[in-house]
Formats: C-alpha cells, structure tokens, sequence
C-alpha cells in the first residue's frame, strides 16, 4: 500500500507530502485548491509522460516520490526478473529536469519507465471522474470480467498462442502472396530455363565454333598456301629439304679437315629432320582440309544460338548464359520449396488453430460462470448505492467459428435498466452521471474482492450523488477500505466523514506566488470542514452536529 507522498516543485507545489490511513483517507478542499495536481503528481509515480511545463520553479529540478509498503504481496520475481533490491517498504522517485528529461527510480536505482509502470500497475488503480466512460467501452467491460473471473494465467497462455498463431497466419499470407507472383512468373521462368537447357551451352563453345567458322571461310586460301609451303620445302625441285641435305654433305666432307664443326653438322640435321616433319604435317593438313558449305550453315545456326541468347538475357558470354541458367533453376527449386513449407506452415497453423480454440473456450466457460453471481451482486450492491431498482445484465455472443481475437471468442455488452419494469439497454443510452459512478465504485469493489490490488484511489467517483444515496456510496467504501487501502478525493460530507484520516487542500497567497498547501486535519478541524461542506462557509450549530453524527456513523 501507499504510505507516503511526496511532491516537490510541481505545479504550485512547492513542496507536499502525505501520511495515508492503511484503510480509508480522504481528500477534500475547494475547487481549483490543487487536487488534481496531488493526482498529477501521483501520476507521474504510476508511470504518465512528464510534462516540462508543469515546474513550480523552472530552475530547478520536479521530483516526486511515494513509499511503498509491499510486504506479502509476492512480488519477489518481479524485483529478481529487473536485478532490483527487493525492500518491505519500496521508493519510487520519479525526476523531471527543466527542459523535460525524467528519470526513474526503485529503491534509488534508475528504470525505465516500461519497468516503473509494470510495478505500479500492481500497487495502485486509480480510478477518475472521466474513467466512467469506460464503462459503455467493450474492452474495458471484458477486463471487469475477467478481474472477476481470474482468468489471468488462463489469459496470458491464451494471448501468447494467439500471437504465435497470428505470426504464422502473417507468414502464410505473406509467403501466398509470394507464391502467387511466382506462379505468374513460373511458366515464363520455365520456357528461359527449358530454353537454355536445349541450347545445351557448354563453356569454350562460342570461341571454338568462331574459330572453325572461320577456318571454313577462308578453306581456298588455307589449302593453297599449305600446298604452296610444303612444295617448297619439300616437293619442288630445288626445294629447301634437298638444298640443306646438299649443305648437310659439304659441311659433313669438311669435318675431317675441321672437326669442330660436327656440333654445327648435328645441328643441321636436326633442322633437316624438322623441315621434313613440317612439311609432311602441312600436306597431311591440305590434304584433309575440305571445305563444307553444310558444317558452315551448321556451325552459323549453332552460332546465331548463342547469339540471340546472349542478347536476349544481356549476356556477354556462354559463362554468363550458363549462370543466369543455374538462377532461374534455383528459382524453380525455390518455388517448389515454397509450395511445400506452405504445406507445413498450413498443417501448424491448423493445429494451433485447434489448440487456441480450446484455450478460447476455457477461457469463455471461465467469464461465463461468473456472469450470473456477479449480476446479483451488481444488483445488490447497487441497492445499497441507493438504486434499489437499478439492474445489469451481461448480453453475450460468441464470435463466428475459427475466428479470434486477442481477447478470445466472447463478445460482451453490459446493459442496463434504471427503473423498475425498464428494458435493458446500453449505458450511455440510459444512465445518468451519478447512476454511472455509483455503478463504477459498484464494480470496482467487485474486482477489488477478486484481486490483490492493495490502493484504490477514487478522483470525485461520486459525482451526480447527494443525499442518501451519498450515505450509502460512503458505506461502500468504508466496506472497502476494510480489505484495502482507499484514498478518495470527495466534496461529499457523508464520504468525508468516513475516512480514518483527513486531508485538507488548500492555496496560500504569499507575497507574489501562490501555493497548494495540503494538511492533515485534527478531529475538531475535520468537524468544522465537514459542516462546511453541509453548509457553507460559515457552517451552522446544526451542521457541526450533523458533521460530528456523520464522523461517528
């Protein structure tokens, strides 16, 4: 629970703090006195946007701070999950720096504000005027619902399947959409590949069918200079084979006289060898060489292949063709890949389909137990809010087959009748600002029963009451404040004379400033507040006693 705060330089607080009652403590004053800005304050703790506006003096530094007492409310795995220190009384300090940067704090080390929030969320509901609205919202009557129903475990196993389901159901769709352009470019991508693989290209091709074509084309003149060579190195008379076998004999004579010339002679019957060699090869050539009008129509058409291809896939080469070739059969393997983790996505996303069915029905078979006990107990709590007619139902529809939400397969709406013999419709159609808030405090103190939320704070939840139905809202939240702590912000007398402690705001006009002031009352000053509140400025012998009855009941 919530056993201190403290403002300092925010708003027109300089400085405030508070002491709260475990149980009921109540906050009164009179309008524009400064109120609102304790709940801003408080606020900030709970984990609100810091406004750098809102600075009593902007030189300085807004800090606030609440201490925490937490002791049995099982909140050890949350401090070891953030690496926090675990303490039985817990500070929160939040700190605004002229120019709008904040910083958290539990128990003085720094958070974020994600953290701060998950912890508070657990210690105080802060429940305001305008939060009745909530009540004609879907959403916000579903969480009623489940408070009651305790079905957070239940929810939270829900949620993470739903979201597990609806990842795959985002993958499936994506990878449909995938397939369905692939199926649109698949038959295309089919004719290239098919196309390329009757062309059956091999690398080197290209070089060597130019290389032949050209050969071909200048066959004639290739044949006679063959012919033309080879006579003369060894044919014709007079031929370089018979005149350097005519050198070969007078060198081979003159050895005797010069015996160092048979290295010279060795040599040029090696040159005599080869000659003879390449002139045998060149006839061997111009003989086979025949010019062939049909293997050059072959090789062009071969040749206009590769060609068209190239230009056709921008290609430079047959390496290029082959490359572009092994993508477009990747791309045909992919798709086929496709297709069958489509399949396999398919059958999961069916079984969690089934599975998330399941845990959606135990879910609504849980909301639905309740429904019945909890209209009775609406109903009997809103006859002791002094609305001994008023009634609620709970209208509930089941979403259509295999369709979900975050929330599960149940559609609530909570309808009501205000008058006795009345029809049961929506609640913004019907009730009025004083019905709402009576029936808001009604099913707060339902869900309080049903959760471990140890301070209920209630800005003006009384709103639109007066008279006795004031008595009996105050009775409830006496009722309340047995099991929790209430703060409760009031200009109701009957409410104020309720609580275990007073709180008393007020603004102080000093010099050129002025200043929010909160104090605790004593006994005799909470007596001549409330008779205030019963008759005005000036209050009554009549209302100081009727003040001290309302303190005493």
């Amino acid at each position: 629970m919530l056993t201190r705060l403290t403002i300092q330089n925010f708003a027109i607080i300089d400085e405030a703090a508070i002491n709260f009652s475990t149980h009921l403590s109540i906050i009164t004053g009179e309008t524009g006195a400064g109120k609102s800005i304790l709940l801003g304050g408080l606020s900030l703790i709970l984990g609100d946007r810091a406004d750098a506006t809102s600075f009593f003096n902007k030189e300085i530094k807004c800090v606030v701070e609440a201490e925490f007492s937490i002791k049995g409310l099982e909140l050890n795995s949350f401090f070891e999950e953030e690496g926090l220190d675990f303490e039985a009384h817990t500070l929160v300090r939040r700190e605004i720096i002229p120019g709008g940067k904040s910083r958290a704090f539990i128990n003085d080390t720094p958070v974020n504000l994600q953290t701060l929030k998950k912890l508070t969320s657990q210690l105080v509901n802060l429940h305001q005027q305008h939060d009745t609205l909530e009540l004609n919202d879907a959403s916000f009557q579903l969480k009623l619902i489940d408070s009651i129903a305790g079905t957070k475990d239940l929810i939270k196993k829900y949620r993470l399947q739903f979201k597990t389901f609806r990842e795959l159901e985002k993958k499936i769709l994506e990878l449909k959409e995938q397939l369905d352009k692939a199926a649109r470019e698949q038959d295309y991508i089919l004719f290239q590949f098919n196309e390329l693989k009757e062309a059956a290209l091999t690398e080197g091709e290209q070089e060597n069918i130019e290389q032949e074509m050209n050969a071909l084309v200048h066959a004639e003149e290739i044949k006679r200079n063959l012919s033309f060579v080879s006579s003369q190195l060894h044919s014709n008379e007079g031929n370089i084979s018979d005149k350097l076998r005519t050198v070969l004999q007078l060198l081979q004579s003159t050895i005797k006289f010069q015996p160092d010339l048979e290295e010279l002679v060795n040599r040029l019957k090696s040159a005599t060898i080869e000659v003879k060699d390449i002139a045998s090869e060149l006839e061997n050539r111009e003989t086979k060489l025949q010019f062939s009008p049909n293997r050059l129509i072959e090789l062009q058409n071969r040749i206009d292949i590769i060609y068209r291809l190239q230009k056709k896939h921008r290609a430079n080469s047959i390496a290029e063709l082959i490359t572009f070739q092994n993508n477009l059969d990747s791309q045909l393997l992919s798709i086929q890949n496709d297709t069958g983790q489509l399949d396999q996505w398919n059958e999961k996303s069916d079984l969690l389909k089934e599975e998330l069915k399941t845990l959606a029905q135990s879910l609504s078979k849980k909301r639905l137990s309740i429904i019945s006990i909890t209209e009775k107990e609406v109903n009997s709590l809103l006859k002791e809010a002094s609305m001994p007619y008023a009634q609620v139902k709970f209208e509930h529809k089941l979403k259509p087959e295999n369709e979900f939400s975050e929330n599960g397969i149940d559609q609530f709406r909570l309808l009501f009748a205000s008058n006795k013999g009345s029809d049961f419709i929506e609640l913004n159609k019907v009730a009025s600002g004083g019905e709402l808030s009576r029936l808001m405090l009604c099913l707060q103190s339902l869900v309080a029963e049903s959760v471990s939320m140890p301070t209920l704070i209630f800005d003006e939840i009384d709103t639109g009451v007066s008279g006795e139905a004031a008595h009996k809202v105050s009775i409830i939240l006496q009722k309340l404040s047995s099991k929790h702590q209430v703060i409760c912000i009031t200009h109701l007398p009957q409410i104020a004379g309720k609580g275990e402690k007073h709180f008393f705001v007020y603004k102080e006009n000093l010099k050129s400033r002025t200043y929010t002031r909160v104090r605790e009352l004593k006994t005799d000053e909470r007596i001549i507040e409330i008779a205030r509140m019963l008759s005005g400025e000036k209050p009554t012998e009549a209302a100081m006693k009727n003040a001290k009855e309302l303190m005493e009941n």
